[in-house]
C-alpha cells in the first residue's frame, strides 16, 4: 500500500545554521522566509515484514515524483532527494565486521549519516566534537564508517558543494533501558554537537549536518535527482538492505536555495 502527497513547508532559517554559500540578508531576500513545495511518497508492508522490495518500490515512487522536484541551469543537479528507512541491521553488521566495529544487537545502537567538511582538519574537528558529545551524555562511540558513494554522474553544482559523508555508530550507555530513552539521548547528542560547531569559528561549519541519529531509522539524502539516488548510494542496491517501510522526498525550492543538508528534511517520521 502506498500514498502520495504534496507538501508545502516552512523553514525557520538563521544565518549561523544555514549551509555555506547562502547569501546574506539583502533586498527582498531573507533566510527567515524560506519555504519549499515538495513531493512525498510512502510505502510499507502492513504486516511489518522487511524486504529489499520495499526499497526498490520506494525508489520507483521517488522517480515518479520527479514532477514535484526541480533542477536549475545544471540539469544534472536536482533540488534534493532522499529516503527514510528502517535500519538494515544485517547490512551494517556485515560492513562493521570489515571495519573491526563490534556492532551490538538491533536497537542497542544508534546510527546516522553525517555530512562533514571536505577539509581534513575541519572534518576531524567536527568528528571530535560529536564524539565528545557522545561521551558527555554517557553513551558509547562504536566507530565510523566512510559512506560508500559514487558521484560520477551527479551535476557540477552538486559536486561543487558535496560534503564528505560518514556514518557513525553509537552504543547504548549504562542505565538506558528502552528505545525511547536512547533516542532522546541521541537527539541530545546531535543538538549539543550542532550547537557547539555552529558557534565555533570553523570556516566550513555550515557543511556539518547530521541527517539523522536514532536506533530505529536511517536517512539517505543529497543534492540529487531521484534517479541518481541508488547509484550515488550503493547501499540502496544491496539485497541485504531491507525495511518494512520507506518515506521518499523530492524537493522543489520555491523561495530558497538547493543544498545537500536541506534535501529530505524529516529527521523523524513514519
Amino acid at each position: 500500500m502506498a500514498f502520495f502527497m504534496t507538501k508545502t513547508e516552512s523553514i525557520e532559517a538563521k544565518s549561523e545554521f544555514c549551509p555555506s554559500g547562502f547569501p546574506a540578508v539583502q533586498g527582498l531576500y531573507d533566510l527567515q522566509n524560506e519555504h519549499d513545495a515538495c513531493g512525498v511518497g510512502f510505502i510499507c508492508n502492513l504486516h511489518g515484514k522487511k524486504s529489499h522490495g520495499i526499497i526498490k518500490d520506494a525508489l520507483e515512487i521517488l522517480v515518479c515524483l520527479t514532477h514535484r522536484g526541480a533542477a536549475g541551469a545544471d540539469p544534472l543537479t536536482g533540488d534534493g532527494a532522499g529516503i527514510l528507512l528502517q535500519i538494515p541491521h544485517r547490512l551494517y553488521l556485515r560492513e562493521c565486521l570489515k571495519l573491526g566495529i563490534d556492532l551490538p544487537a538491533e536497537k542497542e545502537y544508534g546510527t546516522g549519516l553525517v555530512f562533514l567538511p571536505r577539509d581534513e582538519l575541519q572534518r576531524e574537528q567536527c568528528k571530535t566534537i560529536l564524539e565528545e558529545a557522545i561521551e558527555s551524555e554517557g553513551q558509547k562511540l562504536l566507530g565510523w564508517r566512510k559512506m560508500p558513494t559514487n558521484n560520477a554522474n551527479i551535476g557540477k553544482t552538486a559536486k561543487a558543494s558535496e560534503p564528505e559523508i560518514w556514518q557513525i555508530f553509537v552504543g547504548r550507555g549504562e542505565g538506558v533501558d528502552d528505545d525511547r530513552t536512547f533516542d532522546r539521548m541521541l537527539y541530545i547528542i546531535r543538538k549539543v554537537a550542532e550547537n557547539k560547531i555552529f558557534k565555533s569559528d570553523l570556516p566550513a561549519k555550515g557543511d556539518f549536518y547530521v541527517a539523522t541519529l536514532t536506533c530505529r531509522i536511517i536517512i539517505y539524502k543529497g543534492l540529487l535527482l531521484p534517479e541518481q539516488m541508488e547509484e550515488y548510494y550503493p547501499d540502496l542496491l544491496d539485497p541485504e538492505f531491507d525495511s518494512a517501510l520507506a518515506l521518499v522526498h523530492q524537493r522543489y525550492s520555491t523561495n530558497t536555495f538547493p543544498a545537500w543538508k536541506l534535501a529530505q528534511p524529516f529527521h523523524v517520521m513514519c
